[in-house]
């Protein structure tokens, strides 16, 4: 039977990643080889390090398991190699394979089409573990993301052939990690993947309709149990799947039926997925403009998802920057509250704040 499958949408050496490894590992059989890929930073001078330090993770944060980690290169020049062949062997006697951070389209371009690739689909068939993260996750999609082509470098939104890995299972998927980005704060919108909501509103009408677009928060998992046939969801936040339309949500601690991910999917079982949460939302509503990216919360003000108590300390310490006349930074607070519907009015009596009323 095929091996287990993690996909997470980032924190694949945190609290999370070791959450979801202890329930994998000792369902491995020993001794318990795993072959840590660097293929999606290799790219990079310190593809190394960033190995070494999941080889690190497994060692120092899961050694109750015996696990035997190995980093493995996997270069294309190199597949006839005596390197090249050494790699291939650990591959396909490794109990688990893991990859993670790096570049989505170099991964795919190393991969696409190797003996490689072919040893790692062949292994995860016979029962071989697989863990993937980030930038990992994307490129085992059918359809990619190439973030740093459009975040950074500004090309046009589209998609890229991904490697399709879990075509054999049915399964047409584009897989979004890092679905809840904000690191850009009050001023770039970095969700879904760094595309931010109109670059992937544009995006989303790109795809064939029957693709399944798979999004996971960051710092969450899945694990995809092919013998069960269901998916439980771990971590911080929650996966959202899209498809024809309308897009379903589950939290951690709650699975759902493995053929809603499907391109074939059962009726039954996806009804039954989707009477989990509720009505399904409609994926026009989800990229309407001051939405909020999680379908749980039903009012356009989202002033109410801040506790009084928190919005008063945030108030008290605008006005210390105010007297302490630093105006960028408070200015910046009073802009980030008032994204949640919270006005600040500056009176003679200090600083008051009230939701603002809907129109």
């Amino acid at each position: 039977m095929p091996g287990q499958c993690a996909i997470l949408g980032s924190g694949e050496t945190t609290v999370v990643g070791r959450r979801v490894l202890s329930q994998m590992l000792p369902r491995l059989e020993e001794p318990r080889t795993i072959a840590v890929l660097d293929t999606p930073a290799g790219f990079q001078p310190n593809h190394v390090l960033v190995a070494e330090k999941i080889v690190q993770f497994l060692r120092e944060r899961l050694g109750e398991f015996r696990p035997q980690p190995q980093r493995i290169e996997t270069r294309q020049e190199e597949q006839e190699s005596e390197t090249g062949a050494a790699m291939l062997a650990a591959i396909t006697h490794a109990r688990a394979i893991l990859a993670g951070p790096g570049s989505p389209t170099y991964m795919i371009r190393e991969l696409q089409g190797t003996t490689y690739f072919d040893a790692i689909r062949q292994a995860h068939a016979n029962g071989t573990a697989l863990y993937v993260s980030s930038a990992a996750s994307i490129a085992m999609g059918s359809y990619s993301l190439p973030v740093y082509e459009i975040f950074k470098v500004g090309d046009e939104p589209s998609w890229y052939q991904g490697l399709d890995f879990f075509k054999p299972f049915g399964m047409n998927l584009a897989i979004v990690p890092h679905w809840n980005n904000n690191e850009g704060g009050a001023d770039l919108d970095t969700s879904f993947c760094y595309m931010g909501r109109e670059r992937f509103s544009k995006m989303l009408k790109q795809l064939p309709e029957d693709v399944v677009v798979f999004g996971i928060d960051e710092h969450t998992a899945c694990i995809l149990d092919f013998v069960t046939g269901e998916v439980a969801v771990e971590g911080k936040g929650g996966v959202h799947i899209i498809r024809e339309g309308q897009m379903v949500e589950f939290q951690a601690g709650e699975s759902f039926p493995l053929t809603l991910l499907g391109a074939e999917a059962v009726a039954q079982g996806q009804q039954q997925a989707l009477s989990m949460v509720g009505n399904p939302i409609d994926v026009e509503t989800l990229l309407a403009p001051g939405e909020t990216l999680d379908p749980r919360i039903e009012e356009q003000n989202l002033a109410g998802a801040l506790p009084a108590p928190l919005v008063d300390a945030l108030v008290t310490i605008r006005a210390d920057l105010r007297a302490a006349k630093q105006w960028p930074f408070a200015d910046r607070l009073r802009d980030t509250l008032s994204t949640y519907g919270i006005v600040i009015e500056d009176t003679p009596q200090g600083s008051q704040w009230h939701i603002e009323e809907e129109e």
